[in-house]
């Protein structure tokens, strides 16, 4: 019998040594894990978007979508634009040769729009003309299940699918409730514009750099209007005034000096000498 309680009694012991060990090699097991880290990321809901507008700037087209709430909260995959005329499924930034491009739609033309959220849900818009000023009214439109036209249009790219790049760089994630996303093209050549600098004035909150492909995330500090501030080298100031949670798209002007020296190459071979 002593025997047995003996060997009971190590077997314990060997048993709460293992378990020490375990926890020493693995410390995020006893203090919980980072918050931040990789492995919250996927599942944390800060980093679902949930945009109440999306804007369309360009010299000749403005167009504002306003978008209703979502029950599930899965987080806005995409908007996109199903032209009447030819059939075909545009976003509202293009990508051609490696390059991205500002969508040229045809001004007065008739589309389907169309948003996508990230668990195949979405919401149709079915008549839109586009002309200068429209405002396509989504919010009481019925979010129709996941089917066969969600599954074509998750096939294409996500809004801001270029944050994936930026993901490691801390200073540059996004972690408000509150979140501005979009991209900056030049009226130069309709593609992005990456040395702009765009901040929200009057608040707080830090001012960003675009990538080098023209994209930006700025965390907002409460659900308040927005103006938006954008400052880009060769390009005229701009401001536009949108909600704290939404998407832009938006094309600078050329100032009128950069204007002078694009046209007039020779000028810029005198500076050279």
């Amino acid at each position: 019998m002593a025997v047995k309680k003996t060997l009971l009694t190590s077997l314990f012991v060997g048993y709460i040594l293992l378990a020490m060990m375990f926890i020493f090699n693995n410390p995020a097991l006893a203090n919980g894990s980072k918050k931040g880290a990789p492995e919250d990321a996927s599942n944390s809901p800060d980093v679902k978007w949930h945009p109440d507008m999306f804007y369309f700037v360009s010299p000749d087209l403005y167009l504002r979508f306003m978008l209703p709430y979502e029950p599930d909260q899965s987080g806005v995959y995409n908007l996109f634009c199903i032209s009447k005329e030819s059939g075909e499924t545009l976003l509202l930034d293009t990508i051609k040769d490696n390059r991205r491009y500002i969508t040229q739609f045809s001004y007065g033309s008739h589309y389907e729009v169309v948003l996508l959220y990230n668990n195949g849900k979405y919401v149709k818009h079915n008549y839109v003309i586009f002309e200068n000023g429209t405002v396509v009214d989504m919010r009481n439109d019925r979010i129709q299940p996941s089917d066969s036209v969600s599954e074509y249009l998750k096939t294409m790219r996500p809004f801001g699918d270029e944050s994936e790049d930026r993901a490691s760089d801390s200073d540059d994630m996004s972690v408000s409730d509150f979140v501005i996303k979009g991209y900056v093209f030049s009226e130069v050549n309709g593609c992005t514009w990456g040395r702009t600098f765009v901040k929200s004035s009057g608040t707080n909150v830090k001012g960003k750099w675009c990538s080098n492909g023209g994209y930006f995330e700025i965390d907002v500090e409460d659900n308040t209007m927005q103006k938006i501030e954008l400052s880009g080298d060769g390009h005229i100031f701009e401001s536009i005034n949108t909600t704290a949670r939404c998407g832009l798209i938006l094309v600078l002007n050329e100032s009128r000096s950069a204007k002078v020296w694009r046209m007039s190459p020779h000028l810029t071979k005198a500076r050279k000498l």
